[in-house]
């Protein structure tokens, strides 16, 4: 069986999470709270960052980005990363913006703040980090609203692992009630049948 290394509020574990029930794989969720820095974790991983899925064969899938891509070399469900090199493009370029852009300049500032700083027990979130991580979320939200009024999917006419990550994203936002749904119609819309999705249910 698979094991999934993750934290409950992290976005990219999130999206480890459902990409693993989209393609239909059995697996055990271990709860892994990175700044305790275990010697087992940090022998698969020595970045110490999570998600980290170990597959039968005990190899170790780094990030939900390698895992879709592994999978789908491997045949194993419906593919995620699209069927031709245009669809494959444009979902590289929406999850490099989620994990790089909106993750430096909106989850660092809201979730980790409120979350995971305390986790840590690094004190009281800033109100700085907070207030530029709002306005920030403004802006992502509007891009991809815009997007949403033209596609039914984040790239294109169909699912991918592009709705997977955005999705995990604004799942750990609107835990938090970050997240003014009635602000963004489409993608609230867009929300509403993604979460669902079968693949989802254990993230609500």
């Amino acid at each position: 069986m698979y094991k999934l290394y993750y934290m409950p509020m992290c976005s990219a574990s999130r999206a480890a999470r459902i990409t693993l029930k989209e393609k239909g794989i059995e697996f055990e969720a271990i709860n892994e709270p990175v700044w305790q820095r275990r010697i087992e974790f940090l022998k698969i991983n020595p970045e110490a960052e999570v998600p980290v899925i170990l597959d039968d064969e005990g190899n170790a899938i780094i990030g939900y980005m390698s895992l879709v891509y592994y999978l789908d070399d491997l045949k194993i469900g419906e593919s995620l990363i699209g069927e031709t090199p245009k669809d494959r493009l444009e979902i590289r370029r929406l999850c490099k913006w989620l994990n790089h852009k909106f993750n430096r300049e909106v989850i660092n500032n809201i979730v980790e703040e409120r979350v995971f700083k305390s986790l840590r027990g690094l004190g009281h979130p800033s109100s700085e980090c907070l207030k530029a991580g709002r306005s920030n979320l403004i802006n992502h939200e509007n891009y991809f609203e815009w997007l949403l009024e033209k596609r039914t999917f984040l790239a294109g006419e169909f699912f991918s692992i592009a709705d997977i990550a955005y999705s995990a994203f604004l799942s750990s936002l609107d835990y938090l009630s970050e997240v003014d749904w009635e602000r963004i119609p489409e993608t609230k819309k867009w929300y509403a049948s993604i979460k669902s999705r079968p693949s989802f249910k254990d993230i609500l």
